[in-house]
């Protein structure tokens, strides 16, 4: 049976970069990748209709019966291919949804969506402030904010991530209505390694979806070598999502800090998280808008992590209890995954965490070596209650 995933997302995150990057690692045969783009550039060129990457969004929305009828007879190629196809994986790489100026440009309606009857969706995700520098290293994009950086507002990124999430959302309920199901949708963020792409894409009948729950802020680098380690090796036997392969709230803490030394400032100096080196300057009041929506991306991306994993890993190398491993293994027992929890401490944790802790096949408190537990991970995954 042919497996078929969408990848989609908002523009500007990287998606189809870091799609092809991965796939160098593949050898050929086995699978097909389709660019709606380059099916769109050849359908309107064929009905006399130069698309270009820099007037794409123009001619959409410009003439946007033309451009549905070249998006539909573009997605009706590859659906005929992918029918005349004896290769199992398909993945279909197209943006979601694109809001600008006064109009939007739709990378797929429903039609399109039942006629490519996908198995998954995974909307592939960047930190707002590396969609940010993409486009000020972006010649053609960057002219579209009139060469000025402080037009690229992150209250603007956060909303094209809202729009492309919730388009996504909309069209699989409607499919959902019609009696067409969807397996998930999953919000994949950019900075997981190629190896769990890979994974996701053809080996998650083997190696199924683990969510990694650790608390995630203020500690020393040694902890955070530790964490890497264990996702490294839990990474050898099941598809691991890692809630730090997306991280926007760096900018929030960063933000927190400034204005705390300095309750009078206007413009934040933010070093980028990835290199430490490249600094953005940006304005408070910017900041500051996206931060609810950011709050809110944060809190439901991770849980959809949690929701579509078959269990959750709990790495909880510290003493003090955080909340948000807590709401992740809250979430993860109402949502049926199996609970593993390691925390190495003489000191008992708390009731809730001991509680959720204990709801995997080993019925055991907790696990103090983390090589026991994955071990238990991987003897118990057939008998975890998650289909």
């Amino acid at each position: 049976m042919k497996e078929i995933t969408l990848l989609t997302g908002p523009p500007l995150n990287g998606r189809d970069e870091y799609i092809c990057d991965a796939l160098k690692n593949v050898p050929e045969g086995g699978y097909r990748y389709y660019h709606v783009f380059e099916y769109i550039r050849d359908v309107g060129k064929e009905m006399g209709v130069k698309i270009t990457r820099k007037n794409v969004l123009d001619f959409a929305i410009s003439h946007p019966d033309l451009m549905n009828e070249i998006r539909d007879e573009a997605f009706a190629r590859i659906r005929k291919e992918i029918d005349e196809s004896d290769e199992d994986f398909h993945l279909v790489s197209t943006p979601s949804l694109f809001r600008w100026g006064s109009g939007s440009v739709i990378g797929f309606t429903t039609s399109n969506l039942k006629l490519l009857h996908p198995n998954r969706v995974i909307i592939i995700l960047d930190d707002v402030l590396s969609v940010r520098r993409r486009i000020i290293n972006d010649s053609e994009w960057f002219e579209r904010f009139g060469k000025n950086p402080d037009n690229i507002k992150l209250s603007t990124l956060v909303m094209w991530r809202e729009d492309a999430i919730n388009h996504v959302k909309t069209l699989v309920h409607e499919l959902k209505k019609e009696g067409i199901e969807v397996l998930y949708v999953l919000q994949f963020g950019i900075r997981h390694p190629h190896s769990v792409f890979l994974d996701l894409m053809f080996h998650e009948n083997e190696k199924p979806l683990v969510y990694l729950s650790y608390p995630m802020t203020g500690h020393e680098e040694e902890y955070y070598r530790r964490v890497r380690g264990f996702y490294d090796k839990l990474s050898e036997h099941f598809t691991v999502l890692d809630p730090g392969a997306l991280d926007d709230w760096w900018v929030v803490a960063e933000y927190d800090a400034q204005v705390n030394a300095d309750p009078s400032i206007r413009r934040i100096r933010i070093k980028h998280l990835l290199d430490g080196e490249a600094v953005e300057e940006l304005d408070r009041e910017d900041i500051e808008q996206a931060t609810d929506i950011l709050r809110r991306q944060l809190v439901e991306r991770d849980f959809n992590l949690v929701d579509v994993s078959k269990a959750v890993a709990v790495y909880h190398y510290a003493e003090g209890v955080s909340a948000g491993v807590i709401s992740e293994m809250a979430e993860a027992y109402r949502t049926l995954d199996a609970i593993y929890l390691y925390y190495p401490f003489e000191r008992r944790p708390s009731p809730f965490m001991e509680f959720y802790g204990m709801q995997n096949p080993s019925r055991m408190t907790m696990f103090r070596n983390e090589d026991e537990m994955i071990e238990a991970m991987v003897e118990e995954k057939g008998y975890w209650a998650k289909a």
